[in-house]
């Protein structure tokens, strides 16, 4: 072998070996942590359906997003393990039905009928700048209506929490959303107790017992 062709070779071996040593980007994917389960209403009734969520137009159905003014921008290499929208449906009926307001929450795509059906969208949704200008914090906005089963709106509000994060990471920012959307979930559970929505529920299926109790009836 040539002094030239044994020289090629070395070339070739160390390039190869140069480029094996490279570490490729992984893309990574995240959910919303779970909601704690909570203790009982003893006073519980009715059944809730909660509709899917709408996404709004800023945010990403597949992306972690950060948002800087009017400006959003995703994380690099980050997404949602699902649709934005069916995350933040899926962990509000999961959150609702573990803080065990009612005696059933069930999803939009549940059989049967409801008490109350709960609908709405996602406004905000994103890892943003603190509102004091100092470090980053977590932004959940959701616009909730509570409706009767015949129609009438028995509230129409906007419920926002804002999370600190302790670190300039994907996995902060998500651990955050996670908490901001608890936080907007037990603000949601404290309205509906305020206004004693479960009252007319005990009190219709007291009159049911009732009724079926009855002979003759």
């Amino acid at each position: 072998m040539s002094k030239f062709a044994a020289w090629i070779l070395f070339a070739g071996g160390w390039s190869l070996s140069g480029c094996s040593s490279v570490a490729v980007p992984t893309e990574r994917c995240y959910r919303l942590a779970l909601p704690s389960v909570q203790a009982p209403d003893p006073g519980r009734a009715g059944i809730l359906r909660v509709q899917d969520l709408q996404l709004g137009t800023a945010l990403d159905a597949d992306c972690v997003m950060r948002q800087d003014g009017v400006r959003m921008t995703p994380w690099p290499l980050v997404r949602w393990v699902a649709p934005l929208d069916r995350l933040v449906s899926d962990a509000l009926v999961l959150g609702l039905s573990r803080a065990r307001v009612c005696e059933l929450v069930k999803g939009a795509g549940d059989p049967g009928a409801e008490t109350w059906s709960l609908r709405g969208r996602i406004v905000e949704f994103a890892e943003a700048a603190a509102a004091a200008g100092s470090g980053r914090q977590a932004r959940v906005t959701l616009e909730l209506w509570l409706e009767a089963a015949d129609g009438r709106v028995l509230f129409h509000d906007e419920f926002a929490a804002a999370e600190p994060i302790a670190a300039d990471d994907a996995a902060a920012a998500v651990e955050g959303l996670s908490a901001g959307l608890q936080q907007v979930t037990a603000a949601l559970v404290q309205r509906m107790r305020a206004q004693d929505l479960f009252a007319a529920a005990r009190a219709a299926a007291t009159a049911a017992g009732d009724t079926a109790a009855t002979p003759g009836r």
